[in-house]
C-alpha cells in the first residue's frame, strides 16, 4: 500500500512537472497555447496606435523647453525667417544639425500641398501629427514582428502597454532627437525579432540589412546615444552560435559592418554637406555632440547643467509607465529564475527527446534575453551618467513595454514549476493567467490615461494663452480640420499663411520664457523678446535672435559669426531687455506680456506694474488668465495624475497634498495714453 502512494505521489509530480515542461514551452516563438491567441493584423495596429497617438499630438503640451528653442525654432527660421538661436548653433559650435530639420520642413511642404495651412499654428500641429503617426507606424510594425516571430500573447501585452504608457503619449509628438531615434530603433528592433536563417541570402534580406541600416540611420541623422539600442542585436548577430547560424563570426560581423556602416556614411556625409553649407565652415554635428558632451569639450554638459541620483530614471519611469516600469525592473529577475528551472530542467532530462526539449527551451531563452537587453543595457548606462533628462530614456520606452510583456509572460511557467517542486498538481490554468495580464496591464493603462489627462489639463495653458494674440478669426482658425482642399491649393491664389504686417510687435516673457510654445504660435510679424525685471532670469543662456533674413539668404543667418553666445551657459545680458527701460518709466519696449506667475507672487507682472506707479493704466489684460499647475508648489500626487477639483480639494485637507495654481495671462500696452477727465 505504502509502495503504491508512493508510486501515485511521483506520478502526479512527473505529470506536474511536465505541464511545467509545456507553460516554458509557452514563453518561446513555438508555443502551442500562443498559436490560438488572436493577432491583430498590421493595419489594425495602426489604426489603434494612430488614435492615441493623434490625442497626443493634438492635446499634449510640449514637455521640453530644449525642444522648443532647439528645434521648433530653427525650424521656424527655415519656413518663416524668423526665430530663436541657441548657442548650440552659433557657428564656432555647431552641436546641432539642419539637415533633419529640412526634412521636417519637406514633409510640411507635403501636407500643405494635400491639405492646405490659413495659420502658423496649423503647420505646429500638422507636423506633430505627422510625427505621431510615424511613431503609430512603427509601433505597428514592432508589435506585427513579435507576433510573428516571438510570441503572439506577448505582442498583445505589448501592444496594451505601448497604448497605455503616458511617456509614449508626450514623447511621440515631440521633435525631438531622442523621440526620432526611439522611432527609429523600434524599426530596427522589430527586425532584429526576425531568427536566423540557413539561407545567407535570405538572412541577410530579412533580418540583417534592415536592422542594421535602421539602427545606423537611428544613430546617424536621430541621436549618437540610440546607437546603445543595437548592441544586443550586433552582439547576438556576431557571438552567438547555434542553428540557423549561417556563416563564420568574421562572415556575420564583416556584414553587419557593411550593411549598417554603409547607410551611417551616407547619412553623416550627407548631413555633413547640408550643415558645412549652413555653418558656412566644415562640420559633422553628431561628432560635435559628441566631444561636447561625451569628451567634455568646451565644459561639457555634466558639469554644466547639474547631476541627478542613480535613481532618476526608475523614478521617471514609474511617473510615466507606473506598473509597467515596475514588470519591466523586474523581467530580468524573472529570467534569470527562468534561467535556473532550464538548469534543472536540463539535468533531470532523460532520453534524446527530452534533452533536444532542453536545448530548443535554452535557445529560444538565450533569444529572449537578447530582444529584452537594450532597456536595462540604456537604463544602466543613462543612469551611470551625471547628466540625466527625462527625454534620454524615452528611446527605450517601447523596449520596457516589450519587457514588462516579457515578464508577464514568464510567470505562468515558473509559477507551474514552483507547483511542481512543492509537489502540488493543481497549477492555474493558461486562461487565467492570460486574463491575469491583461489585468495587471489594464490598471496600468488606467493610471497612464489619468496621467495623461494630468498632463493635458494641467500644463498646456500656456500654450492655449498665446492663442490671445491672434485675431479672433485667426484664432479660430489656428487648430485643425485645415483648410483649402488639394484642388483649391492648386489654384494661382493659394498661401500657405497670411502676409505679415508692416509694422511687427514685441512679446514679452521674463521668468516664466520655457513655457513659451515656439514661434509657430505668434501671429506673423510677431517675435518674443525675454525681459529682466519680471521673474530670476539671470542665471540662464537664453537664446538669442537669429539673423534677419530679409532680402539674403538662409545661409546668411545662419553662418553668421555671433559673440554673444558661450558653452559654459553663461548669462548673456544682450539676449534680454529691461522690462521698463528706465527708471519710473511706465513705457515699456513690450507690445504685449506673457506672464504667468503664481498670483500674489513678488515676481508676477501685476506686482512689476504696482511698482511703477500708476503704470497700469498703460496695459490691460486680454481675456481671461487660464489655470497651470505650479508642479514645484504642488503635491506629488495630485501633480503627476488628474484629480477631480472635489478629490484634490478632499486630498489637500486630509493628505496635505495640496493643488497650487498659477495663472497665464496676456496683458496688452495701450497705445495712447488714456484721457483723464477733471474737474
Amino acid at each position: 500500500m505504502l509502495r503504491q502512494r508512493k508510486q501515485q505521489r511521483e506520478r502526479t509530480k512527473a505529470a506536474t512537472q511536465e505541464q511545467g515542461v509545456a507553460q516554458l514551452d509557452s514563453s518561446s516563438s513555438s508555443s502551442s497555447s500562443s498559436r490560438g491567441e488572436y493577432s491583430p493584423s498590421l493595419g489594425v495596429l495602426f489604426r489603434l496606435f494612430s488614435i492615441v497617438r493623434l490625442a497626443g499630438a493634438l492635446a499634449g503640451p510640449i514637455q521640453d523647453c530644449d525642444e522648443v528653442y532647439n528645434y521648433w525654432e530653427p525650424l521656424h527660421m527655415l519656413q518663416f525667417g524668423s526665430g530663436k538661436q541657441t548657442w548650440e548653433y552659433a557657428p564656432q559650435f555647431a552641436l546641432r544639425s539642419y539637415a533633419v530639420l529640412l526634412v521636417v520642413k519637406g514633409v510640411a511642404q507635403v501636407v500643405h500641398f494635400v491639405f492646405g495651412f490659413r495659420t502658423k499654428v496649423q503647420v505646429f500641429l500638422a507636423l506633430r501629427v505627422c510625427l505621431a503617426l510615424a511613431c503609430a507606424g512603427a509601433e505597428a510594425l514592432l508589435v506585427s514582428m513579435v507576433a510573428r516571430w516571438v510570441d503572439r500573447r506577448m505582442a498583445n501585452y505589448l501592444a496594451v502597454a505601448l497604448a497605455g504608457m503616458a511617456g509614449m503619449f508626450h514623447a511621440a509628438p515631440a521633435l525631438l532627437p531622442s523621440s526620432l531615434a526611439m522611432v527609429g530603433a523600434m524599426v530596427g528592433s522589430a527586425f532584429a525579432m526576425v531568427p536566423p536563417v540557413d539561407d545567407w541570402a535570405l538572412h541577410m534580406r530579412r533580418r540583417v540589412v534592415p536592422a542594421a541600416a535602421a539602427f545606423a540611420l537611428t544613430a546617424a541623422a536621430g541621436w549618437p546615444y540610440a546607437a546603445i539600442v543595437a548592441v544586443p542585436f550586433a552582439v547576438e548577430e556576431v557571438v552567438a552560435g547555434g542553428p540557423g547560424r549561417t556563416g563564420g563570426r568574421a562572415r556575420r560581423a564583416l556584414a553587419l559592418a557593411a550593411a549598417g556602416g554603409a547607410v551611417a556614411a551616407v547619412v553623416v556625409g550627407a548631413m555633413a554637406v547640408v550643415d558645412s553649407w549652413h555653418y558656412g565652415r566644415l562640420v559633422v554635428a553628431p561628432w560635435n555632440q559628441i566631444a561636447y558632451n561625451v569628451l567634455g569639450q568646451h565644459g561639457g554638459a555634466a558639469t554644466l547643467y547639474g547631476a541627478e541620483s542613480w535613481s532618476f530614471y526608475i523614478k521617471n519611469g514609474l511617473v510615466n509607465a507606473n506598473l509597467v516600469m515596475a514588470l519591466a525592473l523586474a523581467s530580468l529577475p524573472l529570467w534569470a529564475a527562468y534561467c535556473g528551472v532550464l538548469w534543472l530542467a536540463a539535468r533531470r532530462a532523460e532520453g534524446a527527446a527530452a534533452q533536444a526539449a532542453a536545448g530548443r527551451l535554452r535557445r529560444a531563452h538565450g533569444l529572449l534575453l537578447a530582444r529584452m537587453a537594450p532597456f536595462p543595457l540604456a537604463l544602466a548606462v543613462f543612469s551611470a551618467q551625471r547628466h540625466k533628462e527625462e527625454r534620454f530614456l524615452s528611446i527605450v520606452y517601447p523596449h520596457m513595454c516589450f519587457c514588462a510583456a516579457a515578464a508577464l509572460s514568464l510567470v505562468p511557467p515558473l509559477a507551474a514549476w514552483m507547483s511542481a517542486a512543492l509537489g502540488r498538481a493543481a497549477v492555474p490554468g493558461a486562461g487565467r493567467w492570460r486574463w491575469a495580464g491583461y489585468a495587471v496591464l489594464a490598471a496600468a493603462a488606467a493610471i497612464g490615461v489619468l496621467r495623461m489627462a494630468a498632463l493635458s489639463v494641467y500644463y498646456t495653458a500656456p500654450m492655449r494663452v498665446f492663442g490671445k494674440l491672434s485675431p479672433p478669426g485667426d484664432a479660430a482658425a489656428g487648430f485643425l480640420p485645415l483648410g483649402p482642399t488639394v484642388k483649391s491649393l492648386l489654384a494661382p491664389a493659394a498661401a500657405p499663411v497670411p502676409a505679415a504686417p508692416a509694422e511687427e510687435r514685441t512679446v514679452c516673457m521674463g521668468g516664466g520664457w520655457y513655457w513659451f510654445p515656439s514661434s509657430y504660435w505668434l501671429p506673423p510679424g510677431h517675435r518674443l523678446q525675454f525681459v529682466t525685471g519680471l521673474g530670476a532670469i539671470d542665471h540662464h543662456h537664453l537664446p538669442g535672435d537669429y539673423a534677419p533674413r530679409g532680402a539674403g539668404s538662409v545661409r546668411a543667418a545662419t553662418s553668421m559669426a555671433r559673440a554673444d553666445f558661450n558653452g559654459q551657459s553663461r548669462w548673456e545680458p544682450a539676449h534680454a531687455v529691461p522690462l521698463f527701460p528706465a527708471a519710473n518709466s511706465t513705457r515699456s519696449a513690450c507690445d504685449y506680456v506673457v506672464d504667468v506667475a503664481v498670483p500674489g507672487a513678488g515676481d508676477s507682472f501685476e506686482t512689476a506694474l504696482a511698482a511703477q506707479g500708476g503704470g497700469a493704466r498703460r496695459w490691460e489684460r486680454v481675456g481671461d488668465c487660464l489655470p497651470v499647475l505650479d508642479a514645484t508648489r504642488s503635491g506629488l500626487l495630485v501633480r503627476i495624475v488628474y484629480v477631480p477639483p472635489s478629490a484634490a480639494r478632499a486630498l489637500g485637507y486630509l493628505l496635505g497634498q495640496h493643488q497650487v495654481w498659477a495663472r497665464a495671462c496676456v496683458f496688452r500696452q495701450l497705445r495712447a495714453t488714456p484721457t483723464v477727465d477733471t474737474l
